[in-house]
């Protein structure tokens, strides 16, 4: 028998709970080892200043001399000293909020993360926007724990692009193994947040890396037309001579150089014309790679992260195989070279200093031709690494999900005729105290529910259910079920509707557009999953059943599967039209003491009541229900003789 789902979610806070103990009670150590190194360097800064000064402005024996260096040079250690400490309560913070992050997710508390994915969503995405895969308490909210840009877009494409049945399986072998590494996953979100790149996707690095060379080209040219290789030659024999006249200048007797002791300007001024005419071919490559909003070499530390962990499964080895190399780490010792070059090249960020060393030394030029030989080696790897620790985190992601819903099930994904068949279906993104689930079966080509029911009795969110789940499962996620079992599907959805003031587009009309891309996706051969809430519902009665009834017999005849909610019972004639594909569910109101109230259960067959009235009269609109009882009627005639 399997715990309620309290049961489930508590032991998975327990865990937590447990680990934030030991990381808050770390974090305390640390935070009175900082007050201790806090006053030891305040003692030290005071004792170097009495002793330095004593040294230096009186008559000080040698012994305090001594002890002067000897305090200076302590506090010099306890600044490096408390400089690391603080590095790793910063740390520890920052682990403490992943777990504490952790609880809220489960607790069903996400909604205020930032990591919405807004950036990914498409307005005619076919399903995206009517199923919260983006935005505020969306999907990619809850299951995003990735720090890097390529991480975010990775997970995005798998929750916006169905895979097929190999992928799903392949990625579910890696979220059950990463689900069970929690101090890895833990390891790669913390140094992913220390890398500072949520957010920036490797594009720029990626296009840098892969451009032709500028400086080490056979035909490169710089300003005036003139070959760079040239300028380079020069540069290499100009640099030499000026730091070589200089020195001499400084060292000799000027009597003995004569006028020499100025040479050192010409090959001065030559070197200043060569890193005048290199500059169109230098800086792009030094404005990119020490960019501060491009995160070049900031990817050293998550690479390693994953080419030191051990893998099992198919999927996770082939990644770190990518990143490992014939070395073992290939990616992260070229990314560590590549760190290296950068540093150099933030020297342009100096002012001063970055001056005098470009015109003395011609910084920028070497910087510039360290990167262009980085490049020329390793750049043709970069856009497999990012694709795969992009990978890499979007399981770490998935796999973090199914660790804290362990009561989630792996879902079957398997090739065959079209099916959709769950137990215990509910949608992730509500709470746990508030989730009812259903079960749901659709088998076979052209199989689908009409789902009638009253306002607010859960024909929505059952539609939303399904789709989510279908898009968690096709992700190679585990979904909000007992048990899923379903055929890689296309999702088309027709559910909110906005028109458009801007564009002149009817809300009638926005709608047709919705349903064109439902109608050409199955006309296009796709296996379609289809979920339509409140079909056609911009027209008059009798024109949204006849409508609705000819686009549904469409979609299923063409082998489609899916789930279509109406308040209209005139559609119940489906049912009967299609010799049974098209199955009849209900939700319903359930009334005591003349208040409502709701089960969210399916049911089998067409609901037999509503509550429109009923709930205007709850929210002080005063209505006569004998005038709809009349109303009613005439309508129910209409619906007999069509």
């Amino acid at each position: 028998m399997e715990p309620p789902p309290t049961s489930v979610a508590q032991r998975v806070l327990s865990a937590y709970d447990e680990r934030l103990a030991v990381l808050r009670a770390e974090a305390s150590a640390l935070d009175r080892r900082s007050r201790t190194f806090s006053l030891l360097r305040g003692l030290s800064f005071v004792a170097a200043l009495v002793s330095g000064g004593y040294a230096l402005f009186g008559q000080a024996p040698r012994p305090v001399a001594y002890g002067a260096a000897a305090v200076t040079a302590a506090f010099l250690g306890l600044l490096v000293a408390h400089a690391r400490l603080v590095t790793r309560m910063t740390e520890v913070e920052q682990r403490i909020g992943l777990y504490a992050r952790g609880k809220r997710r489960v607790a069903g508390d996400f909604a205020d993360f930032p990591e919405r994915g807004d950036r990914f969503a498409a307005p005619d995405h076919d399903y995206a926007g009517d199923l919260d895969v983006f935005g505020q308490a969306s999907l990619f909210q809850l299951l995003s724990v990735a720090q890097t840009g390529e991480g975010e877009a990775t997970l995005a494409a798998w929750l916006t692009e169905p895979a097929g049945a190999p992928a799903v399986a392949a990625r579910q072998e890696a979220v059950r193994e990463l689900a069970g590494l929690g101090a890895f996953r833990e390891e790669l979100a913390v140094v992913g947040m220390q890398a500072g790149a949520r957010g920036r996707e490797a594009g720029p690095l990626i296009a840098w890396a892969e451009a032709p060379p500028a400086l080490l080209g056979a035909e490169a040219r710089a300003g005036f037309g003139l070959p760079v290789r040239a300028l380079v030659t020069a540069a290499k024999a100009l640099v030499p001579l000026t730091l070589a006249g200089l020195a001499a200048a400084q060292l000799l007797p000027a009597e003995q150089l004569g006028p020499l002791r100025h040479a050192w300007l010409l090959p001065l001024a030559a070197q200043f014309l060569v890193l005048v005419a290199l500059r169109p071919a230098t800086e792009p490559i030094l404005a990119a790679a020490s960019s501060r909003e491009a995160p070049f070499a900031r990817y050293r530390p998550i690479l390693a992260c994953i080419e030191q962990q051990a893998f099992s499964s198919a999927l996770l080895r082939e990644l770190k195989a990518e990143l490992a190399g014939p070395s073992g780490a290939l990616a992260s010792r070229e990314m560590t070279a590549l760190e290296t070059r950068v540093g150099y090249a933030d020297l342009r960020h100096s002012g001063l200093i970055h001056l005098v060393a470009d015109i003395f030394l011609l910084w920028d030029v070497w910087c510039a031709l360290a990167l262009e030989r980085w490049k020329l080696r390793a750049g043709r790897h970069v856009k497999a690494w990012m694709r795969s620790l992009g990978q890499v985190e979007a399981l770490a992601s998935l796999a973090t999900f199914a660790h804290e819903n362990p009561d989630h099930a792996y879902p079957d994904v398997q090739d065959g005729e079209p099916r959709f068949v769950a137990t215990g279906l509910g949608h992730p993104l509500l709470p746990r105290g508030r989730r009812v689930t259903n079960d749901v079966a659709l088998v076979g080509a052209g199989a689908a529910l009409l789902v009638t029911g009253s306002n607010m009795s859960g024909k929505s969110t059952l539609l939303r259910a399904i789709g989510v789940n279908a898009a968690l499962a096709l992700a190679g996620a585990p979904v909000c079920a007992s048990s899923l079992a379903l055929s890689p599907v296309r999702v088309r959805t027709s559910m909110r509707i906005k028109d458009s003031l801007e564009h002149g587009v009817s809300h009638f009309y926005a709608e047709l557009t919705r349903l064109k891309r439902v109608v050409d996706g199955v006309n296009q051969g796709e296996p379609v999953l289809f979920l339509l809430d409140e079909i056609l519902h911009g027209t008059n009665a009798r024109e949204r059943q006849i409508g609705a009834r000819a686009v549904v017999r469409h979609l299923v005849a063409r082998g489609a599967i899916g789930a279509v909610s109406s308040h209209d019972m005139g559609l119940s004639v489906l049912e009967q039209e299609t010799a049974g594909r098209v199955r009849n569910v209900h939700f319903e109101e359930l009334v005591v003491d003349g208040k409502m109230s709701f089960d969210y259960t399916l049911k089998p067959g067409v609901v037999t009541s509503a509550n429109a009235l009923r709930l205007m009269k709850i929210v002080g609109i005063d209505v006569d229900f004998s005038d709809g009882e009349r109303a009613a009627a005439p309508a129910a005639a209409t619906t007999a003789r069509e």
